[in-house]
């Protein structure tokens, strides 16, 4: 199963930030047995430094919204940390994404498939 923890910040009046927890120098999504429990990875990954706010299951994806107020992001690497062609590093991927195109269905169906990341539609359409 894949686990996607995540965070979105609306704090902002022209940006959302969103961070996305990659594998592998940010080139892979973060896999969990399929047969773990939501306490299980809850405490994983509150053990872990994830402030989780919610677990929310979408077909084979467990999505893991952290609290992007309480994330202490020093804690990890970031993409700009590492290289992404050999890194081997778990890493935050953040985006800025302008408020004002994100009602904007091209713009988000361009930026899911120019991004690489993985995750859905559905989970882009529910943030």
């Amino acid at each position: 199963m894949l686990l996607v923890p995540f965070f979105w910040d609306t704090s902002n009046t022209e940006w959302f930030k969103l961070g996305i927890f990659l594998t592998s120098g940010g080139r892979e999504g973060w896999t969990i047995e399929d047969g773990q429990k939501d306490k299980q990875v809850l405490k994983m990954l509150t053990d872990n430094d994830f402030p989780v706010v919610k677990l929310e299951k979408n077909s084979n994806v467990l999505y893991a919204r952290v609290d992007s107020a309480k994330l202490n992001i020093s804690l990890f690497y970031t993409w700009e940390e590492v290289d992404p062609i050999s890194s081997e590093e778990d890493v935050w991927r953040t985006f800025l994404i302008p408020r004002a195109l994100w009602t904007c269905p091209v713009f988000k169906e361009n930026f899911l498939k120019f991004s690489e990341l993985p995750i859905s539609t559905d989970f882009i359409e529910s943030i």
